[in-house]
């Protein structure tokens, strides 16, 4: 299990680095986003861990520690309130098909305190509902801000938000 967050970093190069993924939803707002290296650290919540290997580092630096094997999930369980990081590591596939099945998808636009204006989730585990939160920056750009994966009974993300279909999307 010491090398798990290597193989996801391989599925993650594989899958998902250098995607471009396009939606077009039935209030006719088009966004589009990749997933950058960048992005992987703070989608896992690793960044936020209180770790001798993270403190200080940069989402790159952090990236390459994963990748190389320098920062593992023996590292992760090893942290006491580790759950909601370890449930986006074993969760964070899921990103694959919700940037690749748009018919599987869910979509609802964001009103609220979360950043991100759009939350793209899947509906389909028993017990827990898995978030892709894509947000827009200054320059008007998406980019993917948030990877949630909250029981079933806790949907405020969701509950009350306006529902939408995915009309058109494309992986490029």
């Amino acid at each position: 299990m010491s090398d798990y967050l290597q193989r996801l970093i391989e599925d993650y190069e594989r899958d998902l680095m250098g995607n471009v993924y396009t939606f077009v939803f039935s209030n006719h707002e088009e966004i589009l986003f990749e997933i950058k290296k960048q992005n992987v650290p703070h989608l896992l919540g690793i960044g936020r861990l209180p770790l001798r290997q993270v403190r200080g580092r940069f989402a790159n630096e952090l990236y390459a520690l994963l990748k190389n094997g320098s920062l593992t999930l023996d590292h992760v369980i090893s942290v006491p309130k580790h759950k909601e990081v370890y449930k986006k590591i074993m969760n964070f596939n899921h990103l694959i098909t919700i940037l690749h099945c748009g018919d599987t998808v869910k979509v609802v636009k964001r009103i609220g305190t979360l950043k991100s204006s759009y939350l793209l989730y899947l509906d389909h585990q028993p017990n827990e509902i898995i978030h892709l939160g894509v947000a827009q920056d200054e320059a008007g750009g998406w980019y993917p801000e948030s990877f949630l994966v909250l029981q079933r009974n806790v949907t405020a993300y969701i509950d009350d938000q306006i529902p939408l279909e995915i009309v058109d999307f494309k992986v490029m």
